[in-house]
């Protein structure tokens, strides 16, 4: 008997641990998740927005499908999600990160500044995370430098800006 209740506590710890009777909601964040990494954009977007039909009052489904947009290149579209990502949590660096890359391809410095100058606030190590960093930042000089090497690029820009008006 007792080997029964070791056996039916360990299947049910491995049927835990595999992820099965996470909520649907996490299950769509997770795919979303997953196929953005692969390059599967509109799978992704499509995994998003079921996310956010299923819990329209967590974060996760909005930063997913904006950092989605952004992927894709659909910046404009991409702001509205990021907004509602931090009205939800205020405390998300990621979220204005992407947001300022977002600002930064509509050529929106300031708000872009702003943005990436929030985020190291809140996390003053987001600049030392490997991978997206490099992704969202491809099509920028000195890129490779990170978070603060891009704010100086974009002071660099409006201060070019202003001395021409």
């Amino acid at each position: 008997m007792k080997r029964l209740l070791i056996a039916v506590i360990l299947s049910f710890s491995m049927i835990a641990g595999c992820g099965l009777g996470t909520p649907e909601y996490k299950d769509a964040v997770l795919d979303g998740a997953s196929n953005l990494n692969r390059g599967k954009t509109e799978e992704a977007l499509k995994d998003f927005n079921r996310a956010i039909e299923l819990d329209p009052t967590h974060h996760d489904g909005y930063l997913g499908r904006a950092d989605t947009l952004n992927t894709m290149g659909r910046f404009e579209e991409s702001l509205p999600d990021y907004d509602k990502a931090l009205e939800i949590d205020p405390t998300l660096a990621k979220a204005y990160v992407n947001r300022a890359i977002a600002y930064s391809q509509l050529g929106q410095y300031e708000k872009a500044i702003a943005d990436y100058e929030k985020a190291l606030e809140l996390d003053p190590k987001i600049d030392d995370k490997p991978g997206f960093i490099k992704r969202l930042f491809s099509n920028e000089p000195n890129t490779d430098k990170g978070i603060r090497k891009h704010l100086e690029y974009l002071k660099q820009q409006v201060q070019k800006t202003d001395h021409k008006s």
